[in-house]
């Protein structure tokens, strides 16, 4: 098939790929803009390219002959197109009339085509024929900014495959350039960078901040400045690019948080197989309200922007000075292309006060808690609500206080001889809480000082030593699943699906509805 009937029919957009010479051509716009440029704005601009060569190649085919349609008049040596038999080329070697009593009168004219075949088309004939009406000029009335809202998503999946591969490209985020036009990022220039993020506490520092303390070929433009600039810190194990999307900030790795670099000990979860089939919907609602990072559930599209979330806060995350980055809170919270770690502002939702906060996206965390919990004196199973600030990368942070402390009767965990020990006593409470996820830790230390003694015990194990304790509390000896989560994160990081498919598939476990469990045989 032509390239210009393929193009009429959409296939030639439909069925898209990068070609080397469109590379050449890209290498040479960005050569002669001087500046880089997002995907799309090369997507747009091989969009043009293209539907450029296309409409020369339609006008040369067409300055070799007139264009076949069955209505027209045709004499001998008349040269032929037909764009519906891939733009077959032809002479007319004779006319005569037509022999048809339902369309008469029409004419037939033989056509001697460039492999010395010759064919018979009809001509002079008007009896409403689908040629007659037929669009052959490739897309003729479109122009290219119509081609790239129909094609512009195609051609740009093909040049994010491509482009990566090609050594001749190079990128920063969102922007691409060409590598042998980026301007030198000498040694001595990366040390004063060093030196200005030390003097700033390790960051976070603009890029624009480095590029007034470094002297810059002053005839490259700054766009160009500035991603020749990042492309060398990116390749430099001293920098971090911590900004969110659209943002470049810069960070000292060796002045980052250990928790930052290093996942906690109490967060670090080792996958346990299990059976995902066995939860049902009862269970599955549960994993959505335990706000757990490592629940195989999708992220939350429906929160928007201005919508609260609120997090069930567990022992792991609470100890840590850590929030998950559960799927309801990643929708929340700044992300970047390539970063790993990324720095944003908690606000005080009370009292205003701005503290730095950290998305670990490998470790699916948010760091930066552990002095805002110990002022505002939360335990496992407080609520704590997030919102988006009033700039892109400020987040509310908040609690629901209680108007005046009061003391409530709550779980309570206490370590005996290396074993928990569940007691109900009353504990002053100054925050609101989830009632079937609270558990009072008077001696944190104390259960942390068991931290590894479980990470060899069988989950169905755990979960016998958490729930006997818990049944021992209830008249009805019937444990809430919320409640045994919060309880088996003391011991050990463990999600809620494994927990419930594991109650499950235990005979001496019976659901009692609504995520209520008993053993088997209990009233």
């Amino acid at each position: 098939m032509s390239e210009s009937r393929a193009l009429h029919n959409g296939q030639y957009w439909e069925q898209f790929a990068v070609q080397p010479s469109d590379l050449d051509h890209l290498v040479n716009f960005l050569v002669e803009s001087e500046e880089p440029h997002t995907i799309d704005e090369l997507a747009y601009e091989l969009t043009r390219f293209r539907h450029e060569k296309v409409q020369e190649l339609v006008e040369d085919t067409l300055s070799q002959g007139r264009m076949y349609r069955p209505e027209d008049v045709y004499e001998e040596g008349d040269v032929l197109i037909f764009p519906q038999m891939g733009n077959l080329t032809g002479v007319v070697v004779k006319v005569r009339p037509g022999n048809n009593p339902e369309y008469e009168p029409f004419r037939v004219i033989q056509v001697e085509t460039e492999s010395d075949q010759v064919r018979e088309f009809v001509s002079e004939f008007g009896y409403g024929h689908p040629l007659n009406t037929a669009s052959f000029l490739p897309e003729e009335d479109i122009d290219v900014d119509d081609l790239y809202e129909r094609y512009g998503g195609r051609i740009e999946s093909a040049l994010r495959e491509t482009l990566p591969g090609n050594e001749q490209f190079v990128n920063v985020a969102h922007l691409w350039f060409v590598r042998g036009l980026l301007v030198d990022i000498s040694e001595v220039q990366l040390n004063i960078a060093e030196a200005l993020l030390d003097m700033q506490g390790g960051g976070p520092l603009r890029s624009e901040a480095f590029l007034e303390e470094m002297e810059l070929p002053s005839e490259v433009s700054k766009s160009l400045q500035l991603f020749s600039l990042e492309y060398a810190l990116l390749r430099d194990k001293r920098f971090d690019e911590v900004g969110p999307s659209g943002q470049a900030l810069w960070y000292l790795r060796s002045m980052e948080p250990q928790e930052v670099l290093e996942t906690p000990e109490k967060l670090k979860y080792m996958p346990v197989p299990y059976d995902r089939g066995l939860l049902d919907d009862v269970m599955l609602a549960l994993e959505e309200q335990a706000s757990d990072e490592w629940s195989d559930l999708e992220p939350d599209i429906s929160v928007g922007d201005d919508e609260e979330v609120t997090v069930v806060l567990s022992y792991p995350h609470l100890r840590s000075g850590t929030l998950p980055l559960a799927p309801n809170v990643e929708v929340l919270f700044p992300t970047a292309q390539i970063a790993d770690r990324i720095r944003f502002t908690f606000v005080d939702a009370d009292t205003g006060e701005k503290f730095p906060g950290w998305v670990v996206r490998s470790g699916r965390y948010l760091y930066g808690l552990d002095a805002w919990y110990e002022e505002k004196d939360v335990i496992v199973g407080s609520y704590i609500d997030l919102a988006q600030g009033e700039a892109p990368d400020e987040f509310f942070i908040g609690v629901r206080p209680i108007r005046s402390q009061r003391r409530e009767w709550l779980r309570t965990v206490t370590i005996e001889q290396s074993h928990l020990v569940f007691e109900v006593t009353r504990v002053l409470v100054s925050a609101e809480y989830d009632e079937l996820a609270a558990v009072v830790v008077p001696e944190p230390e104390s259960i942390d000082a068991l931290s590894g003694q479980f990470d060899n015990t069988s989950l169905a194990d755990l979960i016998d030593q958490g729930f006997s304790g818990l049944a021992g509390l209830s008249l009805q000896r019937a444990v809430h699943a919320l409640t045994l989560y919060s309880v088996l994160n003391l011991m050990r990081r463990v999600p809620p699906g494994p927990m419930l498919a594991t109650l499950a598939k235990l005979e001496k476990y019976e659901s009692l509805g609504d995520n209520y469990w008993a053993y088997r045989g209990e009233e």
